[in-house]
């Protein structure tokens, strides 16, 4: 009878230590968990604590001290601090050129350390890991208002979490539709696709590798009006449900059926539509329409090209709604000049800031109203660009952005090239982003 009390008691400890380890290590990951987040909000106070504190010593009417500002230009960079210096000639910058796609990871490295910039930019779609990553100082709300009223709504949603600005968007830019009035031969500039697809059956010569429309046929970027134009809804209505990519809607199969039928016009595969057969081809001279964005056209000026851009042809009657991009400034969490950063960061929006970034750069501003920009008002090429900025969604600004680029890319290959049905290259596409996810330890399937 001790023996089988024996027994049992050693079958129960055999079950229950197995069940007591997991309890206590599931414990402890809570712990864990726990005790970072609490220690990101306590770092998170003390720092915008010490900004507050490096304000107030500063607080005395003026604007004075050194800063470190990272910039993509060194052309830019030299004009637009030696500008900055003649309002505020007290502040000593130092200018370090640093892409803007590298910023982000390189302040959450060089913050901390101590050896990172007062403001830096990036793309906009890189300020939802830059917010998880606390690096960025968010903005007053009468400075938020401010540049609610100066800049394009869309833009500024970009930069703003639960209500908050974290940074701000100095510049922004589209695609667009992009046209060469020599080859054109007198016909007007097709308003429609069904327009466009009238002029490259009669244009067209595949024998003679001649097309009416070449363009970046398997990209995300360029491509995603497509789907727009029947209605896809990236990320939900809002474009911040990361459960709701949308690959699988039945809109997205209408844009990807009729992006697959402009094979008619456009026979070639995706190998071959690259940028030296398509926009550079356009920049020489060769095709009479292209779509892409204000990046492509220093090139065609300087071949001397007579072009002219507009918005985006619609389809069946519908004006797509194309991605927008927007280069946004921010102030380091980890600055030590916290004044004296949000001015040239305020320089940088302002109508001087804009001015100079257009004449030495060539891009637009953020602005709602870009007229007061001298010259710019005055460029029909940028202002062609901006025909189709009413029409342009921003790039989603959630963390989840980052695995959304190959599904999306996925979907206009695949079925391009026809080596998957429409459905199939739809199944594939959410399969990807689902593995995307779970890389990044989230899932479409998991509750928060």
């Amino acid at each position: 009878m001790s023996q089988l009390i024996e027994n049992k008691i050693g079958g129960l400890m055999k079950k229950s230590v197995p069940v007591i380890l997991n309890g206590i290590l599931a414990l402890l990951c809570f712990l864990l968990i726990l005790t970072g987040v609490l220690a990101i909000g306590i770092n998170r106070a003390w720092r915008s604590a010490e900004a507050e504190i490096w304000e107030e010593r500063n607080d005395d009417g003026g604007v004075r001290g050194e800063l470190l500002v990272w910039l993509d230009n060194d052309d830019w960079a030299n004009a637009v601090i030696a500008a900055f210096n003649r309002r505020y000639p007290e502040v000593t910058v130092r200018y370090e050129n640093v892409g803007n796609v590298d910023s982000r990871g390189k302040v959450s490295l060089d913050g901390p350390a101590g050896i990172g910039p007062d403001v830096f930019l990036m793309p906009h779609d890189h300020i939802g890991n830059a917010i998880l990553d606390d690096i960025c100082l968010p903005f007053p709300a009468d400075v938020q208002r401010r540049y609610a009223d100066l800049l394009l709504e869309a833009a500024v949603l970009t930069c703003t979490s639960e209500g908050t600005l974290y940074a701000v968007p100095i510049s922004t830019e589209n695609i667009a539709f992009f046209y060469n009035r020599d080859l054109l031969g007198g016909t007007p500039v097709p308003e429609s696709f069904e327009e466009l697809i009238a002029f490259a059956r009669v244009y067209n010569d595949p024998a003679q590798n001649r097309y009416a429309l070449r363009w970046q046929v398997d990209d995300s970027y360029h491509n995603y009006f497509f789907l727009t134009a029947f209605g896809m809804e990236l990320f939900g209505p809002d474009m911040d449900d990361f459960r709701n990519p949308g690959f699988d809607s039945i809109q997205a199969r209408r844009g990807i059926e009729f992006h697959t039928s402009l094979q008619s016009i456009y026979n070639v595969r995706t190998t071959d539509a690259t940028w030296d057969a398509t926009v550079a081809a356009f920049q020489r001279g060769e095709v009479p329409f292209t779509i892409t964005g204000p990046w492509a056209i220093g090139d065609a000026l300087s071949n001397n090209v007579n072009f002219g851009i507009t918005k985006l042809p619609t389809i069946n009657g519908v004006q797509p709604r194309s991605f927008s991009g927007n280069i946004i400034a921010s102030v380091s969490s980890y600055s030590r000049n916290v004044r004296a950063a949000r001015a040239f960061v305020d320089f940088l929006v302002s109508l001087e800031g804009a001015t100079i970034q257009y004449q030495v750069t060539g891009k637009l501003a953020a602005y709602k109203d870009i007229h007061e920009i001298e010259g710019l008002r005055d460029d029909p090429l940028l202002m062609g660009i901006m025909e189709q900025a009413p029409f342009a969604d921003p790039m989603p600004v959630i963390p989840e952005v980052n695995q959304m680029w190959d599904p999306l890319k996925e979907l206009f290959t695949f079925t391009w090239d026809n080596l998957l049905s429409v459905e199939e290259a739809q199944t594939h596409a959410m399969a990807t982003y689902d593995v995307g996810l779970l890389m990044a330890g989230k899932s479409r399937f998991w509750s928060e």
